[in-house]
């Protein structure tokens, strides 16, 4: 499989996703519950049901697994979120993005993540490096903490997690020189790799919200793990990633290493 000429593909996928998007958005959706604090709309669906057809046309013998509709859990195969930032979307805020990765078993290879209010796109796969349209994305050594622009994420569907969240969350805020929460884990990914955020970490995600941005960050030279620092893959109960200096100064927070008064 030559993943260069894979993703080149799905980047056109990702895109056409976003303009389904860009139709509904603003618009009155049919929104329904299905979890905790979680919602789909008539828009999911859509970009959802545009993204399988295409994939499925273009990659006969890949299976797919999307947010809304499931599918094939192991292996090779897509793993797709068609709405990353529902919520945001639901509302009017104009920060979501469509994420799509190849992955094998718990191990992303490649991944797309498109931002349509912004027509942004990155992408990358396995030892290729990452992109943008206009550039390759590499990322520096970064700063100090003190200068970082930090992403993080709240664990709104995990209840049990929010203690144990906030109390890097209290760490950090102490320290960095601003900490912003947007509401999508494929933008913020994105966004590492693209260079706006410094570091970005989160509790509580799901392989579809993680799979595609892990591969992006790694390639751009980001720091990969789990919250503490183990190796990190899609069923990761936490993700954190960001330029080596301001990572390793927080990994030091979150492992209790660093005195925060």
């Amino acid at each position: 499989m030559n993943l260069k000429s894979l993703v080149e593909e799905v980047v056109h996928v990702a895109e056409g996703a976003g303009k389904i998007l860009l139709n509904y958005f603003g618009k009155t959706l049919h929104v329904e519950r299905k979890g905790l604090r979680d919602i789909v709309t008539d828009a999911d669906l859509a970009s959802e049901e545009y993204i399988k057809g295409e994939l499925q046309r273009r990659f006969p013998d890949v299976p797919f697994f999307g947010e809304e509709t499931g599918g094939e859990e192991r292996g090779i195969r897509w793993v797709v979120d068609p709405l990353d930032g529902t919520k945001n979307f639901a509302w009017g805020l104009d920060i979501f993005a469509v994420s799509i990765a190849l992955v094998r078993d718990d191990h992303p290879l490649a991944g797309v993540i498109h931002v349509p209010t912004k027509n942004i796109t990155v992408w990358a796969y396995e030892g290729g490096g990452a992109y943008t349209k206009d550039r390759k994305l590499v990322l520096d050594g970064g700063r100090p903490l003190s200068e970082s622009f930090i992403a993080t994420g709240f664990p709104h569907g995990n209840p049990e997690l929010v203690d144990p969240y906030i109390v890097g969350l209290r760490r950090v805020l102490k320290r960095a020189m601003a900490i912003r929460r947007l509401g999508s884990a494929a933008y913020d990914l994105a966004m590492v790799a693209y260079g706006m955020f410094d570091a970005f970490w989160e509790f509580g995600l799901a392989p579809w919200d993680t799979a595609a941005g892990a591969v992006i960050v790694r390639e751009a030279g980001a720091v990969l793990s789990g919250i503490d620092g183990s190796p990190w893959n899609i069923n990761s109960p936490t993700i954190f990633t960001g330029k080596r200096v301001p990572y390793g100064e927080m990994l030091k927070i979150f492992r209790g290493e660093i005195r925060v008064d």
